[in-house]
C-alpha cells in the first residue's frame, strides 16, 4: 500500500497536482471528468488528499468506490485551469486536452 505523506497539507500546490495526475491521472471522456486512481491508498488516505485538494487549490475533490477496496479521485474543469501549465505537453491527455 502506498501512504499519503502526512504533510500533503502544507506540499499540496499545483505542481504536486500535476504530477501526481501524470504519473496516476486518466480523462474520463464519457463523463467529463479527470481521475486519480489511487487504488493503491486506504479510503483515510484517499479522502486526507482530496482535502487537501479542496483547501490548498479550492478543487473540489469526490472520493469514489472504485472496486474491492479501491477508490479513485475525480474533478474537473477548474483542475484544468490549476494545473494545465505545470504538465509536459505530451502528458495533457490525461487532463482531455
Amino acid at each position: 500500500m502506498k501512504k499519503v505523506p502526512a504533510n500533503i497539507l502544507e506540499s499540496m500546490d499545483p505542481t504536486v497536482l500535476a504530477y501526481l495526475l501524470m504519473s496516476d491521472g486518466n480523462f474520463d471522456k464519457n463523463r467529463n471528468r479527470v481521475r486519480i486512481y489511487s487504488n493503491s491508498f486506504i479510503k483515510e488516505d484517499v479522502q486526507i488528499l482530496a482535502e487537501a485538494i479542496n483547501t490548498k487549490l479550492g478543487i473540489y475533490v469526490g472520493v469514489l468506490h472504485d472496486r474491492k477496496d479501491q477508490w479513485i479521485l475525480t474533478m474537473l474543469d477548474l483542475l484544468r485551469q490549476t494545473v494545465s501549465s505545470h504538465f509536459d505537453p505530451s502528458m495533457l491527455y490525461r487532463l482531455g486536452l
